[in-house]
């Protein structure tokens, strides 16, 4: 999983080295590079969902990528490849917006409208403890109310629960008992070298203690879980 995920990554950078814009109509060309990495590092489901997009024409790949974009969804394996090769075009156009993103304080991303499927907190140079939400799609970091739960809103403290391994008390879920839904925390001023967009992935044991619980995790990371 982290072959692939640092495979990934660099394909990533290297998209995003070579953009002039943020249309990736243009380069949908590169997405088959992809495909040939997660052939080869992927699983073997991964494998085969490459293949078969890899065996479509233009035209069809095209319209499954805009679907993508208008449900915000699919299954587990062709979300991969989408989220993966349209990131660094929906990154680009993040830096281009004029967002204040410190205001926005909705659950949903003022970049591209897909939801946070994770959150982290840090000290600001205004206020301490400041909570950030992430897109699953371009990254975007947005402000969002620390003591809230990101899906209905709900602040009470008697029905908002907090829970974490006692050896990694920087990776936390805040878990809601009204909506049944939790968001993953990763407290940055407890573990300041650490990296949410990996640490999310190597404490999925939180997620697995949580699905037993029947909480539901307000949006799925990148490998779906």
């Amino acid at each position: 999983m982290l072959d692939l995920l640092t495979q990934t990554t660099l394909f990533q950078k290297k998209v995003y080295e070579g953009l002039k814009d943020s249309d990736w109509k243009k380069e949908l060309k590169k997405i088959y590079k992809l495909f040939e990495l997660c052939a080869e590092h992927g699983s073997d489901r991964l494998r085969e969902k490459a293949i078969e997009l890899e065996r479509l024409d233009k035209e069809e790949l095209h319209r499954k990528i805009e679907d993508f974009l208008r449900e915000k969804d699919g299954i587990d394996e062709e979300r991969f490849l989408f989220l993966t090769f349209l990131n660094p075009f929906f990154a680009k156009l993040g830096e281009d917006m004029n967002i204040k993103k410190d205001q926005w304080l909705k659950n949903r991303c003022p970049v591209c409208g897909f939801k946070p499927s994770l959150s982290h907190v840090m000290d600001s140079e205004d206020t301490e403890g400041s909570r950030y939400l992430s897109c699953v799609l371009c990254n975007t970091q947005w402000l969002y109310n620390r003591t809230s739960c990101v899906r209905c809103g709900n602040n009470e403290d008697n029905t908002i629960d907090y829970f974490y391994y006692e050896g990694e008390p920087y990776a936390q879920l805040q878990a809601c008992r009204k909506c049944n839904t939790y968001m993953k925390i990763i407290d940055m001023r407890i573990d300041g070298l650490s990296v949410p967009y990996v640490d999310d992935i190597a404490t999925l044991y939180l997620d697995l203690w949580a699905k037993e619980r029947g909480y539901l995790k307000f949006e799925r990371n990148i490998l779906g879980i």
